[in-house]
C-alpha cells in the first residue's frame, strides 16, 4: 500500500484530502508542522510527501531544504501544495527540490497524476474514482 506523509496545518484540508486519497488505496500519515514532518519522514519512510508551504514553525520550503540535505530523506518524492502560485513561488519550490507543484485549491486529478508519475504503485493505477 502506498503511504504518503501529508504536512498540512489546516485540519479540514487534511481530513478532506486524506479521505479522497484513502479511497484510492493510499494510506495517509498526517502531521501539522514542519518539525513533525522532518521526524516522520525519517521514521515512517513514506513513499512521498505532500507538503504545504505555509506552516507554523519551520515553513515548507525550509522543510524541503532539510529533507533534501538528509541522506535518509533525500530520495523521497515531494509534491508541494500551495495557494501561492506566482511563477516565483513555483520556481522557489522547484529549486528547493520539489518533484512537483500542485496549486491550491487542489485539482485532484492533477495531484493523482503527479503521484502516479512519482510513486510507481499498483494501488494508484487500479483506484476508484
Amino acid at each position: 500500500m502506498t503511504t504518503l506523509l501529508y504536512v498540512e496545518d489546516d485540519e479540514d484540508n487534511a481530513f478532506m484530502l486524506g479521505r479522497r486519497l484513502q479511497r484510492h488505496g493510499i494510506q495517509i500519515r498526517h502531521v501539522e508542522d514542519g518539525e513533525k514532518a522532518l521526524i516522520a519522514a525519517v521514521w515512517k519512510r513514506p513513499d512521498a510527501v505532500l507538503l504545504d508551504i505555509n506552516l507554523p514553525g519551520i515553513n515548507g520550503l525550509e522543510v524541503l531544504h532539510k529533507l533534501r540535505a538528509n541522506p535518509l530523506t533525500v530520495d523521497i518524492p515531494v509534491i508541494v501544495l500551495s495557494a501561492h502560485v506566482m511563477e516565483d513561488d513555483i520556481l522557489k519550490a522547484m529549486q528547493a527540490g520539489a518533484n512537483a507543484f500542485v496549486p491550491k485549491p487542489i485539482d485532484f486529478p492533477q495531484l493523482l497524476d503527479a503521484l502516479q508519475r512519482l510513486v510507481k504503485r499498483d494501488s494508484l493505477e487500479d483506484s476508484a474514482p
